[in-house]
């Protein structure tokens, strides 16, 4: 009889309950998810001695003339004092995942039994740490900004794919698509925000980027993507991808920021490692684990572009 995925190749997850490992002629090898948002935000990376990091936000102060002061010949300067604020990012506790398998159940399997269960496990906490950045990332698009620093911003256009309004043709949600990135930017650029812009949607929402045309009609841009390989690199200046790790929030199309939207304290990567258990006939009990925390940091970098 042919395997119809029914049965899991490994079961339980304690020293009380043995895994199993079926015995299939094949395995459908599993796609990873890419993960995007961990290489796009700061991060503070510990060496140990510590169960927190910090990073630095300067404080805003070119909008007013404020302070400024006239100079008298003869007199001592009158001396002010700058703006800035900490923010403390604790580590949060070692998040893990652990199998075991068997040795004789392994020694019988018609596959890669560690190779697939490490593969599995690393992609499955990497992913976990990718959504981690994403929420703060938006939560850092819904906050008030510190030291004078601008706030998150919220895009709503009820056009967009989903919203009461939504545009009724590909190239119609596309258009809005693009109309919402740049309101985006625009928001963070009068923040005085000119780093690097990254807009991250779910693939469902990108699709609608190269049918609207323009973004990538010769007679509007260069070299931008097109219909036949269904990409668009940039939009407003924005580098834009797909991710499959956006936040569930009711109503989020997409989420554009900067490297300084939210900050990672990284104390272990996601780290996996196989032990040998004698007790249990040298099966191998593989630990995948890693050690991190995460942050809002300016406001101003963040913008949600919501269909509600």
């Amino acid at each position: 009889m042919a395997y119809t995925g029914a049965s899991p190749v490994n079961t339980g997850t304690d020293t009380t309950n043995d895994l199993t490992t079926d015995i299939l002629l094949d395995v459908l090898q599993a796609f990873e998810r890419k993960t995007r948002f961990k290489d796009l935000v700061r991060v503070d990376q510990l060496s140990g001695g510590a169960s927190s990091g910090s990073f630095i936000v300067e404080g805003k102060e070119d909008t007013t003339d404020g302070a400024l002061a006239a100079y008298t010949a003869g007199n001592q300067v009158s001396v002010s004092n700058g703006t800035v604020d900490e923010i403390n990012v604790p580590l949060d506790r070692p998040q893990y995942e652990s199998r075991r398998i068997d040795k004789w159940d392994e020694a019988v399997a018609r596959y890669d039994v560690s190779g697939m269960n490490v593969r599995q496990l690393g992609a499955r906490l990497a992913n976990a740490v990718d959504r981690k950045i994403g929420s703060a990332i938006e939560t850092s698009s819904l906050a008030t900004g510190l030291v004078s620093n601008g706030n998150g911003t919220v895009v709503v256009n009820t056009a967009l794919a989903g919203g009461a309004a939504a545009a009724t043709t590909p190239e119609g949600l596309g258009k809005e698509l693009i109309e919402s990135i740049y309101a985006a930017v625009a928001a963070m650029k009068t923040n005085d925000v000119d780093e690097e812009v990254y807009v991250a949607m779910s693939p469902t929402n990108f699709q609608y980027l190269p049918q609207s045309l323009t973004i990538v009609d010769k007679d509007y841009t260069s070299m931008n993507g097109g219909l036949d390989i269904g990409d668009v690199k940039m939009v407003g200046g924005a580098t834009v991808f797909t991710t499959n790790n956006m936040p569930s929030t009711a109503g989020l199309i997409a989420l554009a920021f900067t490297s300084e939207a939210a900050g990672l304290v990284n104390l272990w990567d996601v780290q996996v490692d196989i032990n040998t258990q004698p007790e249990f006939l040298n099966a191998k009990l593989i630990n995948a684990y890693f050690s991190n925390g995460v942050k809002p940091l300016k406001p101003a970098c963040a913008v949600s572009i919501k269909n509600v």
